[in-house]
């Protein structure tokens, strides 16, 4: 997934962050006619907004509703005199900054195409995430590090054509993995602001995900419908046990992982360490993700 920060540099020529190749039977070819605009989806509202097809979808750029950039496909980007929007054949880049205005989270840019004059115009969505400068120093957050994880992005929801967990269902999920983590023995009151160091994984990534995909089996198990047509058998929402095999997976991968980290956490508590001077002056055993720590959010 690309990304870009606010204020920071924006998706140019030399910098193509969010870019398009046009293909017809599966070879690069210059399109006729290229235009993109962008949507705001970083809040679940807005993301609602937009994935049901309203017309108060948050369109961001060209800021006029309905409106889109027309790139030069005509001219290379290089062209020192007339310098386009094409960085190949078949290759072109969206001119966009975000700027402090623009609030941290996930946007989509919806590219609309025509491969040949006169030819069906092709539309091409993909997801990006603005993050803020502060991010970039600290990598990213929790609830992005899962969505990653997790390959929740509509683009690649072929059969739900949406997103398949909410905002709050990753931060449900979230609380519930730090939860479990406290309450493997010896018990500890850990916070998402100070997680223990070497416990991204397990609690951002393998406890989290397993209970997302927990909530999932239990919404399969809920609208389960198999029928017969003819000689067909056909299975509407049938992957309960799917999602609960790769859940369980998961978990069990989790509560080993747990199990070990409070292990040589409790006997560091016990017999002490001799440690190197060195930590004081860079900080090694804070918190992850730098002083303050980083919570659920997204960066």
């Amino acid at each position: 997934m690309a990304f870009l920060v606010r204020g920071g540099t924006p998706s140019t020529a030399t910098n193509p962050v969010l870019d398009l190749f046009t293909y017809v039977s599966n070879n690069l070819v210059d399109a006729y006619a290229v235009k993109f605009r962008i949507f705001d989806l970083s809040n679940d509202t807005k993301k609602n907004l937009f994935f049901g097809g309203s017309k108060d979808s948050v369109q961001i750029f060209p800021t006029l509703a309905g409106s889109q950039f027309v790139l030069d496909v005509n001219h290379l980007a290089s062209d020192l005199l007339t310098p386009g929007h094409k960085l190949s054949t078949g290759h072109y880049y969206a001119p966009w900054a975000a700027d402090l205005t623009n609030s941290a989270g996930n946007y989509i840019i919806e590219w609309q195409y025509q491969p040949i004059i006169n030819g069906p115009l092709r539309l091409f969505c993909e997801e990006f995430v603005v993050i803020t400068e502060g991010q970039v120093a600290t990598g990213l957050g929790c609830i992005e590090k899962l969505k990653l994880f997790m390959v929740d992005f509509v683009t690649k929801n072929e059969l739900l054509e949406e997103l398949e967990y909410s905002e709050q269902q990753y931060r449900l999920a979230l609380d519930l993995s730090l939860d479990k983590f406290n309450g493997v023995t010896p018990l500890s009151g850990y916070t998402s602001e100070s997680l223990p160091m070497g416990t991204t994984y397990l609690i951002c990534i393998l406890g989290a995900a397993a209970f997302l995909l927990r909530m999932s089996a239990h919404l399969q198990l809920r609208n389960q419908l198999s029928y017969t047509d003819g000689n067909i058998h056909v299975g509407l929402t049938d992957k309960h046990q799917l999602y609960l095999n790769a859940a369980q997976t998961y978990m069990q991968e989790f509560e080993q992982m747990a199990r070990s980290i409070k292990n040589n956490l409790n006997n560091d508590s016990a017999w002490g360490e001799s440690n190197s001077p060195y930590i004081n002056a860079i900080g090694y055993y804070g918190s992850f993700g730098g002083a303050g720590g980083w919570g659920w959010g997204e960066g």
